[in-house]
């Protein structure tokens, strides 16, 4: 199959349907758009992560979208003064693969959205956890301010950081054509535009405004290889939930809604300090 098929087939589908069949070919475009003398230090940066999407019959279901949560008796739904957040999603920690973050072997995390503002919650209730489905706030239902529930599959995915990461960590201080510059750009836009929603657990996060993502984990050859000359800083990607018509999910214009964790906190199973919010175009 040629370029120009393989693109038209992981552009294709309905709106909100994400099929491991879209996922691109990061080889594929390597060769494409990238000279070799880059392709190892590229695979150093590659992390696996799950593509969540919605489950259609016989896949293996690992939680939901929308809906409402699943919440201990007594335990406040999230939100602040201006109302309560939307129920995004609950994923049940039992039924993963393993990932190279360092996610608890059973439990539940529940995210929660806030479109008023940029905010959010991220919870992690253990497996000895009693819960029970939680009622709709008042306030979300006069709003109709819940997505629309529908159960969640995965897909394993290869995960790489954007072409301005690797043109200031790998091209940065060399001399180089500006094809070279406009290679890693075609690479990128390709290997990204690919999916009408992006939900992801773990891996690079596909970030809209900012370089927030670490990216690359503590102690590893691709960390040292990169960072080298000074300790680098930043957050996880624990989650990205993106905008969703199928099921009423929205962030701004196109936006999407990030989980990050400190890999300190990541390392002991802390959740109570993970940091949601989202970007827009």
């Amino acid at each position: 199959m040629v370029f120009g098929e393989w693109f038209s087939l992981g552009l294709s589908g309905s709106a909100g349907t994400i099929d491991a069949v879209n996922e691109p070919d990061l080889r594929a475009l390597m060769r494409l758009h990238i000279p070799e003398e880059f392709h190892s230090e590229i695979e150093l940066t590659v992390r696996e992560g799950l593509r969540l999407r919605h489950a259609r019959e016989d896949d293996s279901v690992i939680g939901y979208f929308g809906g409402l949560p699943q919440l201990p008796d007594g335990f406040a739904w999230p939100g602040a003064d201006h109302g309560h957040d939307q129920h995004v999603a609950t994923i049940d920690l039992a039924t993963l693969p393993k990932l190279d973050v360092n996610l608890p072997a059973s439990g539940t995390i529940s995210v929660f959205g806030d479109t008023n503002g940029w905010a959010g919650a991220c919870l992690y209730f253990p497996h000895d956890v009693a819960l029970n489905e939680a009622p709709l706030p008042t306030d979300l239902a006069e709003r109709n301010g819940i997505i629309s529930r529908v159960d969640m599959t995965y897909a394993v995915v290869e995960t790489i950081p954007d072409a301005q990461w690797f043109e200031e960590n790998l091209l940065d201080g060399n001399d180089h054509d500006d094809e070279v510059y406009e290679g890693f750009e075609a690479f990128g836009e390709a290997f990204f535009t690919h999916s009408w929603a992006w939900h992801q657990l773990g891996g690079w996060a596909n970030e809209i405004q900012g370089q927030r993502d670490r990216g690359l984990l503590p102690g590893t050859a691709a960390e040292r290889h990169f960072y080298h000359d000074f300790e680098p800083s930043g957050p996880l990607l624990l989650a990205q939930f993106d905008t969703d018509p199928e099921i009423n999910m929205g962030w701004g214009d196109f936006g999407t809604l990030y989980c990050f964790i400190t890999p300190q906190d990541l390392a002991v199973h802390d959740f109570t300090k993970v940091s949601v919010h989202w970007e827009s175009y």
